[in-house]
């Protein structure tokens, strides 16, 4: 490659376990993609923290490789896309005060609780059932059990907007990652004051609200340096993991999307506000869309990390595990409860295989946990029927759909027409489209 790339932008998609970032041209073309880890921890049973230090070394590797790729682009514009949910305590210089808690992290399920004992004037305007994992639950959690940690803190934020801070200096969220938070009210736009109030929460701590495609800073001369990017360029404030793919794959009306990685999340696109009450499955979210619209989301925990552990424990590759679909099933074939990791509207429940028999082998085990996890996304799919969504087909995304055995038997069991999303890559292509909003 040695001709002139031109100018570029550069999305990035701080995810769950990893960094992905990518670099496209003014046409919208790929010309540069990079990776990389860094590790969960898990300090105690039903906790998940990151260091965010460990984000910005993974961002820092991933640009750097998507850098490379992209030769001679010259990147004018940037933004940040990630996971929902969790917190971030950070002092007036940005620094982190402690680990961030993840979105996966159960520690204020008697926090979430209290949600339900409040008045319908002060929850209805959330549109979402409490989950322990959002950040108004795990802060409430952490005005209890570390206030002074809260006392010291100038910014509590969602993971994205914690990046985009290290890159500019600018605090700032988006309405897709405020709608995730359960202090957010959906219909006006803006933070629920009087929840705010009631819970006995640090207002002021909570980020000023721009638009997704807003410009929320300019990139610092030490970030820059470190990534290999110019100093000063444009970044947008951007938008939450799930919105910025909605924003890439450009669903229609009569469409769902199927975003498998890790977990899952089944995405449609909403007409209007509607708050949360017992006409609307246990298990469906509403968020705010990037521009002025609304998605419900059906999320699923349990796709690719206990699909990756039933591989692990048998000692199987991925196309061992995947292959496996293209088999007939077997009329004694075991049953397998997809349930490793607790699911929001069932945390209850746990994994099993029952009807075990000497006759079974191997390959049985890895059919069965396929059967079990797509039956899963199946009854998430007929959740988002009951909140009265009737999709016609389905956009398949995410690095989780690449065999065609595998997607063979979702579309089976799914019994929807599947197509392949334009990339497996919807989120960081969403976040720079984003970038370029903001030139």
């Amino acid at each position: 490659m040695n001709s002139d790339r031109g100018q570029a932008v550069l999305g990035i998609d701080l995810g769950t376990s990893g960094v992905k970032a990518l670099v496209a041209g003014p046409d919208g073309g790929v010309l540069g993609r990079g990776k990389a880890g860094y590790p969960v921890r898990v300090p105690a049973s039903g906790r998940a923290e990151t260091a965010p230090g460990d984000w910005w070394l993974a961002t820092r590797a991933a640009v750097r490789e998507a850098l490379a790729e992209a030769d001679r682009a010259t990147v004018t514009a940037m933004a940040v896309a990630g996971q929902m949910h969790g917190i971030v305590l950070v002092d007036d210089r940005g620094a982190p005060l402690r680990q961030a808690i993840l979105w996966l992290d159960q520690r204020a399920a008697a926090e979430a609780a209290t949600y339900q004992e409040l008045p319908c004037e002060y929850t209805a305007v959330l549109g979402n059932r409490p989950s322990p994992g959002m950040a108004g639950p795990l802060l409430s959690w952490l005005m209890t059990h570390e206030p002074c940690t809260v006392r010291a803190a100038w910014w509590a934020l969602q993971p994205k907007d914690w990046l985009r801070l290290r890159l500019t200096g600018q605090a700032a969220t988006d309405p897709t990652d405020a709608s995730g938070t359960l202090l957010f009210d959906l219909e006006r736009n803006a933070w629920a004051d009087p929840l705010i109030e009631k819970l006995g929460l640090p207002r002021e701590k909570l980020p000023p609200v721009r638009g997704s495609g807003d410009l929320g800073g300019h990139l610092l001369h030490g970030p820059a340096a470190d990534l290999g990017l110019p100093a000063g360029i444009p970044v947008a404030v951007g938008a939450a993991d799930t919105a910025a793919a909605l924003f890439a794959a450009g669903l229609g009306a009569d469409e769902a999307m199927l975003n498998l990685g890790s977990g899952g999340q089944w995405v449609v696109r909403e007409n209007g506000f509607r708050p949360a009450d017992a006409a609307l499955p246990a298990g469906t979210n509403l968020y705010r869309a990037v521009g002025d619209g609304y998605y419900r989301l059906a999320p699923v925990q349990n796709v690719g990390v206990t699909l990756d552990w039933v591989r692990n424990l048998v000692g199987a590759t991925w196309d061992e595990l995947y292959d496996t679909a293209s088999r007939p099933r077997r009329p004694d074939a075991p049953r397998f409860d997809p349930y490793l990791s607790p699911e929001r509207w069932n945390p209850a429940a746990t994994g099993a295989w029952t009807g075990l028999t000497l006759a079974h082998e191997r390959e049985d085990l890895m059919r069965s946990a396929l059967d079990g996890v797509a039956g899963l996304l199946r009854q998430r799919l007929d959740d988002l029927r009951a909140a009265g969504h009737a999709p016609r087909r389905v956009i398949l995304g995410g690095g989780g759909t690449a065999n065609p055995a595998w997607r063979a038997l979702l579309a089976q069991t799914l019994d929807l027409p599947l197509r392949e999303a334009s990339t497996s890559w919807l989120t960081p292509t969403g976040a720079a489209r984003l970038a370029a909003e903001a030139l």
